[in-house]
């Protein structure tokens, strides 16, 4: 009689090993795995924890720097007869002072205003690395979704073929089919099964892909894949360029070239510095008191802060232009991707529309021409491959189109709940 073990440990074990691996797949919608893709994203929260920094240094920027505590002895002689004496000589005293130094409000500012600056520019990144991860992410699912209608499709046709394969066998026990027939057709039978183990190859790939993405173990396709024949709106907007996370990122960049080019216009400002203190002397002289100012004096700013200045602003310039050029550039890219998506949805249909119904006809006339005793089962067998070979074609197809209607539909990332 056939026992589990006794530790509780081990009876899960077991358990666990004659469960099957479909039994913990966990089915998720496309839209289920965006969400899941955006909260596992290492990269996003990186992101996060970046603009917290710069909001963070922008607040203290506007700060004054701490004051300094001042206190020691002065005058204290060295030579002569009151050497080490600390109440013999009227010069010295026991010091004590705070001193504080006041930045100009505006170079406060600027300082600050170029840490938002960055931290918006954070922000567009981060939001290009949404738009791509919702890519990666969507392209991931289609490939797993299309990839496993596709290793069904070629499931059932080996399986047709194996079985006449089967009847063809006791044919030749009865003489009335030739050997070499069979063997024919078993290489194509072979041939069939070659593209069903390859079929499974990519659909692991894909569900691999997408786990690695959403941090689901065994994600299984649940609900429909979208329609990517129809063009996605995002794509017909006049402004989709403008709205791409890569030219907001850039755009953000230069906004940075730009703060710092007015932190550094402003950067002569000298900065000014109080100190208020107290010297006690010995008890035959009296205690003193006085204000110190300390003025910064920015004689050489030529050589210095214009230089810096200059320096910034052609790196604003160059910034824009690299903006300017950036917008081309994805324009350009945009107006390919609409001309490969309309092309490869007119290919997809014309196999899915066309070919596929033509070599399904071609099938039916084959095996009613076989069942007459006019055709060989190998000539039956050549059509079944013929309208894999198809199949496989239209499927490729689709995916070409899911690509580009991905890149389309996710030029910018979506919102999701």
């Amino acid at each position: 009689m056939f026992t589990l073990p006794r530790h509780p440990r081990v009876t899960w074990q077991w358990l666990l090993a004659f469960v099957p691996v479909s039994a913990l797949a966990t089915p998720v919608t496309l839209p289920q795995a965006l969400v899941a893709a955006q909260d596992y994203s290492a990269e996003l929260s990186a992101s996060r924890h970046q603009i917290n920094a710069l909001n963070n240094r922008a607040d203290s920027a506007m700060q004054l720097p701490d004051p300094k505590l001042k206190f020691g002895i002065e005058n204290l002689p060295v030579s002569g007869g009151n050497t080490d004496r600390f109440t013999r000589e009227g010069m010295t005293m026991e010091r004590i002072g705070i001193m504080q130094d006041y930045v100009s409000s505006d170079k406060r500012e600027r300082k600050a205003d170029t840490f938002r600056a960055e931290s918006r520019q954070v922000a567009a990144t981060s939001q290009s690395i949404r738009a791509r991860l919702q890519r990666d992410t969507a392209l991931a699912w289609m490939e797993l979704a299309i990839g496993e209608q596709n290793v069904s499709q070629i499931q059932k046709l080996v399986d047709e073929s194996s079985r006449q394969i089967g009847v063809s066998r006791g044919g030749v026990s009865s003489g009335s089919s030739l050997p070499a027939s069979v063997l024919d057709a078993r290489l194509t039978l072979i041939s069939m099964q070659d593209k069903l183990t390859q079929a499974e190859r990519d659909v692991q790939l894909a569900r691999t892909r997408l786990s690695q993405l959403t941090g689901i173990d065994q994600p299984e396709i649940n609900g429909a894949v979208p329609d990517v024949i129809s063009l996605p709106v995002q794509a017909a907007q006049t402004d989709s360029v403008e709205q791409h996370p890569e030219i907001i990122q850039a755009r953000r960049e230069a906004e940075v070239a730009q703060a710092k080019s007015s932190q550094s216009a402003i950067a002569a400002l000298p900065d000014v510095g109080v100190e208020v203190y107290y010297a006690h002397r010995a008890d035959s002289y009296e205690d003193l008191a006085g204000v110190m100012f300390t003025v910064g004096l920015p004689l050489f700013t030529a050589s210095r802060q214009d230089k810096d200045h200059a320096a910034d602003q052609s790196m604003t310039m160059e910034s824009n232009d690299r903006l300017a050029q950036l917008v081309r550039d994805h324009q350009a890219q945009l107006t390919s991707l609409l001309a490969q998506y309309q092309a490869a949805g007119t290919l997809w249909q014309r196999q899915k529309n066309d070919v596929i119904p033509l070599q399904r006809q071609r099938i039916s006339v084959i095996q009613a021409q076989y069942r007459a005793g006019k055709s060989s089962l190998n000539e039956v067998l050549e059509a079944r491959r013929t309208l894999l070979d198809s199949q496989l074609a239209e499927r490729n197809a689709e995916l070409e189109v899911a690509r580009y209607w991905v890149a389309l539909r996710y030029l910018a990332p979506r919102e999701m709940n």
